[in-house]
């Protein structure tokens, strides 16, 4: 009898160890690895997480893509354990440069704890079309900008 009082004691610590630390996963996907100049990626992060508050990862530099349009949405459920929250950010990525392009890890930091997704290689190969290059950024032009608060104007 007092084995088995033993058992479940240590068996209800451990559980109630268990499910008191967060679990989160950082996971990035593509949708082709292969592409030509014409075509377009979509690069998607899938964050699972049972924190109470998850920032939005560090995004790699997507060298030799241009971002076109982006997208997130967040789900979140409850259980009898508690909650879990799963956000999904999804990136369209059309390539300007040929050749073997490399896609680094997303990273997301929760407190001291650094999640990394994995890194992709991403072949890319001349299209009929030319490939559009970015812009190049310039300082914004400067305008007369009033500091501090304006009154109102009224017209009637």
């Amino acid at each position: 009898m007092k084995n088995r009082f033993f058992f479940f004691t240590i068996a209800a610590i451990l559980f109630s160890a268990v499910t008191a630390f967060a679990e989160t996963s950082v996971k990035a996907e593509v949708d082709k690895t292969k592409l030509s100049t014409d075509d377009a990626l979509t690069y998607k992060i899938v964050v699972i997480s049972d924190e109470k508050k998850v920032p939005a990862p560090e995004l790699p530099k997507f060298g030799g893509f241009r971002v076109i349009s982006n997208a997130q949405s967040s789900t979140t459920s409850f259980a009898k354990n508690g909650f879990k929250r799963i956000l999904v950010y999804a990136y369209v990525l059309v390539p300007y440069s040929t050749g073997k392009l490399k896609i680094e890890p997303s990273k997301l930091k929760i407190g001291s704890r650094v999640y990394e997704s994995k890194p992709f290689e991403i072949e890319v190969t001349q299209g009929k079309n030319k490939p559009v290059m970015p812009p190049k950024t310039k300082s914004a032009p400067q305008r007369n900008i009033p500091s501090g608060p304006r009154e109102p104007q009224y017209t009637l």
